[in-house]
């Protein structure tokens, strides 16, 4: 029997493979590597944003625009990071922030139900003292067909 050494099929397959590669390095060619670039790459090999770095005056302006009740969302975008980066590092200002902030409003309306506002008054034992307005309607029928007597109870009297 007489071997073949060239088989065309292989020769094809061959052919197919390296115009392939071909094709590939050629694609390879046309990507872009401009965004790749060595200032872009961080430690790691790793492109994205620089980490961010907290100082004392990005952590005086968190603690001043939450103590103001500005929200979250906004003071990373006035940071320009994300809002994730921003409870990350600055938890602590954001807390205090909101808590003395809360407690200057407490204040003044706690000021303003001792002086006899009414609204102050109702709006402080509704949430503070956890007091509600209850309306309850009873309705009863009489068994003999007379009208049904329909009465209103409040929780003033």
């Amino acid at each position: 029997m007489e071997e073949i050494t060239n088989n065309p099929v292989d020769n094809v397959d061959t052919i197919m493979v390296s115009d392939q590669v071909n094709v590939l390095q050629d694609s390879k060619a046309l990507t872009p590597v401009d965004d790749l670039s060595k200032d872009n790459i961080e430690e790691g090999g790793k492109v994205g944003r620089p980490p961010h770095l907290p100082n004392a005056d990005t952590r005086n302006k968190v603690y001043m625009l939450s103590t103001v009740g500005t929200r979250h969302e906004d003071i990373a975008s006035v940071l320009s990071i994300s809002h994730d980066t921003l409870v990350k590092y600055y938890k602590e200002e954001l807390d205090k922030g909101r808590i003395e902030a809360n407690a200057s409003v407490a204040e003044t309306l706690f000021k303003q139900a001792k002086e006899g506002n009414t609204t102050a008054m109702i709006f402080w034992l509704k949430s503070r003292a956890r007091w509600k307005e209850s309306t309850q309607h009873e309705i009863s029928g009489n068994p003999d067909g007379s009208p049904v007597e329909v009465k209103i109870i409040t929780g003033i009297e």
